[in-house]
This record gives structure tokens, sequence and C-alpha cells, in this order.
């Protein structure tokens, strides 16, 4: 496989050596001291670099350096050609920033071995970094997506404790500021409906559009606005995610999932409502029923009162009548008289607890009549 390199050294004859042996294949640079290497080494990528150490000017340790702090490319394999086998010579090269090192003389197929070698690691490397990349945008897009699913299985949670229209619809604004998304809803129950919008007031063509788009209980795109619908629920968003295709995915899903929520639970708050107002009803029929009941048991009551008292008033004018032929004393006409009055007094008392307790059954169902409606 061909390869683009960049030969540097200060004698001729090693740049004519290296080529020679590493075959008309590649492609070759020449630069004949440090500075030269640096410039031609910015104007384009190289494959590898054959770098001399002992060089007038900058030596080979100081031009590797540059090359790693270089703004491009630098992580170009560098091969040291050295003349030099000392292990401190090597370090050097190594601490330098140098992939590899290779000692004078050296044949043919050992420079084109470590030249093959260090190229092999170069692009395994890259593509080590390429799927690192890669991993990582999978990974930051997995983390993200947890954190909008978490969101979503909040608001699923929290559902369960909204109980009314605006309760429900303050969650489901909430979810959408936390996403960043301008939206509006329209909510209902027992088919009457109201509007909410966490960035102003929802104009009449949206309005009307809500209400469209909840009758064909569909998700309706438009560019930026989308339209999630239920039965009961109505969602709005004016800035979806369009330029980016994935994001925009994943907003869709968890939209729909949220106004499915949101219907379900308006469902359930619909069946509670009906199921008490059957309750309410059955308790208001129950409580006509009594109250026509009471009417009954007063009427009886009163009739029999005015009864009773008819008959203490004949009873005490019999006695009267009666007390003229006894012969009672005046002391014993005063006794008979004390106790048909008190007798007059007990019945008057009992009549009178009597309306009390008809007053006060009264008052029980007017208080029951209010609260069930």
């Amino acid at each position: 496989m061909p390869y683009s390199i960049l030969l540097v050294d200060d004698d001729e004859v090693n740049h004519d050596i290296a080529m020679t042996m590493l075959g008309e294949t590649h492609s070759y640079v020449s630069a004949f001291n440090g500075e030269d290497a640096l410039a031609l080494f910015s104007e384009r990528k190289y494959d590898a670099v054959l770098l001399d150490v002992v060089m007038p000017g900058m030596n080979g340790y100081e031009v590797c350096q540059a090359i790693r702090n270089a703004s491009s490319h630098n992580d170009t394999p560098v091969l040291f050609v050295s003349s030099k086998d000392c292990i401190d010579d090597k370090l050097e090269g190594f601490k330098a920033g140098g992939d590899d090192y290779i000692t004078k003389p050296f044949d043919a197929d050992e420079l084109a071995f470590r030249i093959e070698r260090l190229v092999k690691y170069s692009n395994e490397i890259d593509t080590l970094k390429v799927n690192c990349e890669a991993a990582e945008e999978v990974t930051m897009t997995a983390i993200t997506s947890c954190s909008e699913l978490g969101l979503c299985l909040e608001f699923i949670e929290n559902t369960y404790r909204c109980n009314t229209l605006s309760e429900l619809s303050t969650a489901i604004l909430a979810l959408c500021q936390n996403l960043n998304l301008k939206a509006s809803v329209q909510l209902g129950l027992l088919g009457e409906f109201r509007d909410f919008s966490n960035f102003g007031v929802i104009n009449p063509l949206e309005r009307e559009l809500l209400k469209k788009g909840r009758e064909s209980k569909t998700v309706i795109n438009i560019e930026k606005r989308s339209f999630f619908n239920s039965a009961y629920c109505s969602l709005l968003v004016k800035n979806m995610p369009t330029d980016d295709e994935e994001k925009y995915g994943r907003f869709n899903d968890i939209l729909a999932l949220v106004v499915r929520g949101a219907n379900a639970r308006l469902k359930s708050l619909e069946s509670n409502v009906q199921a008490i107002q059957a309750k309410n009803q059955g308790l208001k029929e129950l409580s006509q029923i009594a109250s026509k009941d009471l009417e009954s048991i007063e009427h009886i009551f009163r009739h029999y009162n005015e009864s009773c008292q008819e008959l203490i008033e004949r009873l005490i004018f019999d006695i009267e009548e009666s007390m003229l032929t006894f012969g009672f004393s005046d002391a014993q006409e005063r006794t008979i008289r004390e106790t048909l009055d008190g007798a007059k007094d007990d019945l008057q008392q009992i009549q009178a607890h009597s309306e009390d307790m008809s007053t006060t059954f009264n008052d029980f169902f007017i208080k029951l009549d209010k609260l069930i409606d």
C-alpha cells in the first residue's frame, strides 16, 4: 500500500538510501533541516515522518516536539533514525513524542516493516477515535433519551395526583417547558374544554386547530408545528426541533405518550365524576322521598296535636260542667283545675318538641340538597 512519507535528514545520501529501501510505490517529500521539515509538515498530512536525530540547528527531538505541538496532524507517526544505540537516546526520543526508533545501519526489510507497522497502528488509532466519538455520541444520545424518558415517566406518575384540568395542564406544560418547547393544550371533561398555554394567550385560530385536531385523534406535523391529539386532550407544540431528525423523532414519541397519559387520566376523572354524579342523584332522590315522608309525618303530627288539644279542651269543659253538680268544695275545685291546667301545659310542651323536631329534619334535608348540588 503506498504511503506519503516526509524524509528529514541533513544528508542527501540518506534520503536516497531511504527511498531506495522503501521502494518507488510510496511518495516522498524531503527536508534537510528542522525548520524546512516543519514548514512542509504544516502544508499537508503525511502517513509517516522519517526523522534523523542529529542535525544542525533543530535536532530531531526538537522537531518531533514541534510536530506534537502542531495544531493539526500532530498524531502523525514519527520514526527516529540515528546511529546512536544508547538506551538514553531512545528514551529521549520517546519523551519527545516519537513512535519508534531505528539505529543505523539497518536493512530495507526492517525499515519497511517499521514504517508499515507505524502506519497500521496509526490507522487503527484513527479508527478507534472515530469509533470512540461515535460511541460517545450514542452514549450522549442514550443519556439524553433516558433523561427525556425520565421526564415522561415522572409526568405519567404525577397525573395520578391531578384531579382538575388546571393541575393536569400544569403538569403537561411543565414537561414541555423542560424540553424547551412552546406549547398549548386543550383539555376537557364531560364535553366542556378549556385552553392552557406556557407562552401566552392562545389565539382563535390555534384554538380552532386544537379542536379540529382533537376530533381527528391523530398526530399532525406542519413544519415546526405539531398537534398531538386524543379524545380528551389536544397538544400544540410550535417549535419542534425539525433541524435534528433524531431529536425530532424522540420528541414525537414522548409527546404522543404524554397526550395518551393525559387522555387516560381525564377519562378516569370523567368516570369518577359520572359515578359521583350518579351517587348524588341517588341521594337527591332519596332526600326528596324522605322530605315527602317527613311532610306526611308532620301532617299526621299536626293532626294528632290538634285532636289532642280538642280532646283536652272538651274534657276540661265537661269536667267543669260536672263539677257544678258534684258539690265539690272550693279547694277541691282548685285542685282539679290545677291538675287539668298542668296536663294542658304538658301537652303543649310535647307539641312544641314535635315542632322543633320537624324544623331540625327540614334543616337537615336543606343542607343535604345543597351538598349534593
